[in-house]
C-alpha cells in the first residue's frame, strides 16, 4: 500500500512538472527527500546505480528551483504508474 502511495505522489510530481501549481514547492520537497533517502539507503547496500532515486532527485531539484527540463516529466510518470500498479498489486 505505501508503494501505492509513492507511486501517486510521482505522478503528482510528473503533474506538477508539466504544469507548475502552487503544491510544486512542496512536492519538490517530498520528492527531494524521497530520492534522498532511497539514494543513500542504496548506497549503504551497496547498489550504486539507483536510477529511480536519482530521477526523484532531479524531479524535487527542479521543482525546488522552478527550472524545467522538456519532457522529463514523463520519467516520474512512468514510475508512478509502475509504482502504483505494484503496490495495488501486491498483497
Amino acid at each position: 500500500m505505501i508503494l501505492a502511495i509513492l507511486g501517486f505522489l510521482d505522478i503528482l510530481v510528473g503533474i506538477s512538472l508539466m504544469f507548475p501549481n502552487f503544491l510544486a514547492f512542496t512536492l519538490g520537497i517530498l520528492v527531494l527527500l524521497k530520492g534522498v533517502f532511497s539514494i543513500a539507503g542504496s548506497f549503504a547496500s551497496g547498489f550504486y546505480f539507483d536510477i529511480m532515486g536519482f530521477i526523484d532527485l532531479i524531479a524535487g531539484i527542479m521543482l525546488i528551483f522552478g527550472f524545467f527540463i522538456p519532457w522529463f516529466w514523463l520519467l516520474p510518470m512512468i514510475k508512478g504508474i509502475y509504482s502504483l500498479i505494484a503496490g495495488l498489486g501486491t498483497k
